[in-house]
């Protein structure tokens, strides 16, 4: 049998480096969502300390009211570190407060009686159920993290509620058996299963913030694509690897026709949406592998790997097509949009992606000055 103050211990100890490191990262980053888990970290030493004084004083108002207190705090700071990440803690504190402070009303006249352990329970699993639906409204990217996290509340959750069961049997008598080795592993699976949650949030939130800030250096912020710099980066590889095999790629550049009229006669809000349908509409006739990006106003820029010139006239002639067959939509405007393609093909010689666009670039002139809506190929 694993010794249960050892686990205690060890858990005091790493919910106090894990509560001190979130509360740090909240000065340094103000960010709410720490400062919460970072005390629900902490509230949860706080309860594991008090809780273990029943061995050695007498004092059940500290050493269970006080202790049921705390452990119904712990996993209500996690809920409000949840809602905080997607800033709606301020409307949840309110529920939460209230939820505490009818705990406290409840368990005063019962800490002293066994029934104090059931409604805590309870509302420990109504906590962490309702902790694993609000993970459900996170957008991050790191889904398997996230999937990890919800898996730890659900599990507690369960635990909590076979708990609850089992407490109620045994106060009923209904069987002699005794619960005591059960309730102890319980116990141990609660201090472990907190611990595990409260290492998975930080981490979570840490690959978060390296994601958001690589999107800020690489991403457009309208469209979620590739920016020109993360386009040239990754298409000069993508062309040293085509020397390199001795494959084809084809480069495009693609621009809005008469985007200035849609910004001057409907606004630059209706602008966005649009450069969005496009860039989404691009997107979409596009293979795993490709890349594409925005690198002007209304320029997208697209890289074909393993293309030939046919291939990429083709896709260039959907995209086009996929564009122009339908129509944009936006606050009752109906708004006919069509695009402008140069497009060069590349066997193998050169190293540079800006040559391959700027011969690209040559295509879409042309493709403008001969009446737009249409797709020109350029021979390198």
């Amino acid at each position: 049998m694993v010794h249960l103050p050892t686990i205690i211990s060890i858990s005091i100890l790493l919910n106090l480096i894990i509560g001190a490191f979130l509360l740090s990262l909240y000065f340094l980053r103000k960010q709410s969502s720490y400062l919460y888990w970072g005390s629900s970290c902490l509230i949860f030493v706080l309860a594991q300390i008090t809780a273990s004084l029943r061995l050695f004083i007498d004092l059940p108002f500290i050493t269970h009211y006080i202790a049921d207190l705390l452990i119904i705090s712990a996993p209500l700071a996690a809920i409000l570190g949840i809602h905080a990440y997607t800033q709606s803690e301020k409307q949840k504190l309110k529920l939460c407060a209230y939820l505490l402070g009818s705990s406290a009303i409840i368990l005063l006249p019962l800490y002293s009686n066994s029934i104090n352990q059931l409604i805590t329970t309870a509302v420990i699993a109504a906590c962490f159920s309702y902790a694993a639906y609000a993970l459900r409204k996170l957008n991050v990217e790191h889904i398997i993290h996230l999937v990890l996290l919800q898996l730890c509340f659900v599990l507690h959750a369960c635990i909590m509620l076979l708990q609850l069961g089992l407490l109620v049997i045994d106060g009923l008598n209904i069987f002699t058996f005794d619960f005591s080795q059960i309730l102890a592993i319980i116990l141990l699976s609660h201090i472990v299963i907190t611990t595990l949650t409260a290492m998975i949030w930080p981490l979570l939130m840490f690959l978060e913030s390296e994601q958001i800030l690589s999107d800020l250096a690489n991403r457009d912020p309208l469209t979620g694509l590739l920016n020109r710099r993360a386009f040239l980066t990754i298409s000069n590889n993508y062309l040293e690897q085509a020397n390199n095999n001795l494959t084809e790629l084809c480069a495009l550049m693609i621009d809005i026709d008469f985007f200035k009229k849609v910004n001057d006669q409907y606004g630059h809000d209706t602008g966005d949406e649009a450069l969005k349908w496009v860039a989404n509409k691009i997107k979409s006739q596009l293979r795993e592998g490709d890349l594409i990006a925005r690198i002007g106003g209304e320029e997208f820029a697209v890289l074909l790997t393993n293309t030939s010139l046919q291939k990429g006239q083709i896709l260039s002639e959907r995209i086009r097509v996929a564009i122009n067959s339908e129509t944009f939509i936006h606050q009752q405007h109906e708004i006919k949009l069509s695009i402008s393609v140069g497009i060069i093909t590349h066997k193998s010689g050169s190293n540079n992606i800006n040559e391959l666009l700027a011969q690209a670039d040559k295509g879409l002139y042309k493709a403008k000055s001969n009446g737009r809506n249409q797709v020109v190929m350029m021979a390198f």
